[in-house]
């Protein structure tokens, strides 16, 4: 990697470390719609506005259409699923939970600690993280955005199949019902510290959150993927990616937000998505729908002249 593109990524990391703390510090939730304006300001920066209007409004739109139809999932199927997935926790750790195991030992209600703050962090990072990682792929190679593009639309939507088909309960949700002891939803704690300093617009306040998609995990799932992708792209410089993605195993866990088998599922979905999605964009059929026929390329079109009408519109010179 040259100097110059190693300098780019150095200045980028900071930047979207600087605004990711600073909509956490503001209480502003990090939502795909928002976030598109960090990296559009990103982009603003390094003079790729054009490209980045072209490119990734039709990846947001299919992307927020799958959080849309994932909140209409727990009203399709009634039985919801509580002891499976107990039951598979139990199996994997000698008739034990994790969640219970970790909260018992580490979680005192009264007396919040720096890990309870620093889970939450880890979980609410679930959007940030992959988009951040697609805009620093995006400026630097186009062909592995379209991996990162297809691996990430293809596990979204694999996910909200199997929402509908099996309509799970996270641990916290189990713990309310009374199937198992000593769980709570820590979450409802460690946001009190971080109240909405400044309101911003976003469609997610209409979406129905769908508290039983905990099969598979996609806050395990997405980081996995993103660790495939380090590793395909960087090689063996993205194994350091590994402790972020056991930061957010062992949080989601510890925050009674998923079980153990929800995050062994969701990384499965991950690497199945990447694999398929390698095998689509290497067979030549596909690509030239890709290119030529799909929604998504049409979608696309219809961007780039509406683009290119604005900047005639408001041009100094037009």
């Amino acid at each position: 990697m040259s100097k110059h593109r190693l300098f780019n990524f150095a200045v980028f990391i900071i930047y979207i470390v600087g605004m990711t703390a600073l909509m956490i510090w503001q209480g502003i939730g990090i939502a795909p719609d928002r976030y598109a304006f960090v990296l559009l300001l990103a982009a603003l920066l390094v003079k790729k506005t054009r490209a980045f209007l072209l490119d990734w409004i039709p990846f947001l739109f299919i992307l927020i259409s799958y959080d849309f139809l994932r909140g209409f999932a727990d009203n399709l199927d009634g039985r919801v699923h509580f002891i499976e997935p107990i039951n598979w926790d139990k199996f994997l750790f000698l008739g034990k939970l994790p969640t219970v195991y970790l909260q018992n030992l580490f979680y005192h209600p009264s007396n919040l600690q720096f890990y309870d703050y620093l889970a939450t962090m880890f979980y609410f990072l679930h959007f940030a993280l992959p988009l951040a990682f697609g805009f620093l792929i995006w400026m630097n190679n186009r062909t592995r955005f379209r991996e990162f593009v297809t691996s990430i639309l293809i596990l979204s939507y694999s996910a909200w199949i199997t929402y509908i088909v099996f309509p799970s309960a996270p641990p916290w949700m189990a713990g309310e019902q009374g199937y198992i002891q000593g769980v709570s939803k820590i979450l409802d704690k460690t946001l009190q510290a971080f109240p909405e300093k400044l309101s911003l617009p976003t469609i997610y306040h209409n979406f129905n959150p769908n508290p039983v998609a905990a099969i598979p995990s996609l806050h395990a799932a997405y980081p996995f993927l993103i660790l495939i992708l380090c590793v395909s792209y960087f090689g063996k410089k993205g194994l350091y990616f590994i402790p972020y993605v056991l930061g957010v195993w062992i949080s989601i866990v510890y925050l009674g937000e998923h079980y153990v088998s929800d995050i062994l599922i969701g990384a499965v979905y991950a690497a199945f998505s990447y694999i398929l999605a390698i095998k689509l964009l290497h067979n030549v059929k596909f690509r030239n729908a890709l290119v030529e026929n799909l929604p998504l390329e049409a979608f696309r079109k219809r961007s780039r002249k509406l683009i290119l009408f604005i900047e005639r519109k408001f041009s100094p010179n037009g």
